[in-house]
């Protein structure tokens, strides 16, 4: 199935080095302003300008990132056991939402901001996709219309938290047991993705603060 396919795609092409675990945070302070972070990976098109770190006044950098019709990836590859290191969390800010888009339907599957987790084998993968959807209600999921490997997890939705960082801490273990009712094998990527290429319209988000670590 498509998904598969692009999910496949995507782990396939994560040729650097994994970054080992226990313990792992992705808070993008060292990449220079206008870059891809180091060690991530673009799929679906070009990286920049979809994606790129940039600085706040205070001097925090962040991922921002833009699309205008896009469907671009951006992922690293991990290595982590998620029984020992089992919470997720992030920080993530919402400028602008795709419009009408709908998780449940691949005509309007687009989010503003997506963070995945992706587990087990290369070319068997199930994935935790936590989104900030348009449409759907905080704390409703979904599977993915073209594939049951992939649960869409609703954390926030709608432009009443426009424009603020927003934090979001979730278990990935007790996750993913509630969708697919069995264990997870190793998390072996994680990855964001703004999109509005199925709506045929816009989105914008910054992301910041990705870790992995102990209860």
């Amino acid at each position: 199935m498509l998904a598969n396919v692009l999910i496949h795609s995507f782990l396939l092409h994560l040729f650097l080095q994994a970054v080992p675990a226990p313990a792992l945070s992705f808070h993008f302070s060292a990449d220079p302003v206008g870059s891809l972070p180091a060690q991530w990976q673009a799929r679906g098109g070009q990286g920049r300008p979809a994606y790129q770190v940039k600085a706040e006044p205070d001097g925090n950098r962040y991922l921002a990132a833009m699309s205008h019709g896009s469907d671009v990836q951006l992922g690293i590859e991990v290595k982590v056991r998620p029984e020992e290191s089992p919470i997720l969390s992030w920080r993530w800010r919402v400028h602008e939402l795709p419009s009408a888009a709908d998780e449940r339907y691949l005509k309007t599957l687009d989010s503003a901001a997506s963070v995945y987790a992706v587990f087990g084998s290369r070319l068997f993968p199930r994935v935790l996709k936590y989104v900030w959807s348009t449409s759907l209600p905080a704390g409703s999921s979904v599977k993915h219309p073209n594939s049951g490997r992939m649960a869409i997890i609703v954390v926030h939705s709608g432009s009443d938290s426009l424009g603020m960082w927003q934090q979001v801490t979730r278990n990935l273990v007790e996750d993913f047991k509630k969708v697919f009712q069995i264990q997870p094998g190793n998390l072996i990527a994680i990855g964001v993705k703004t999109d509005s290429d199925s709506t045929h319209s816009s989105a914008q988000a910054d992301y910041d603060d990705i870790r992995v670590a102990q209860r």
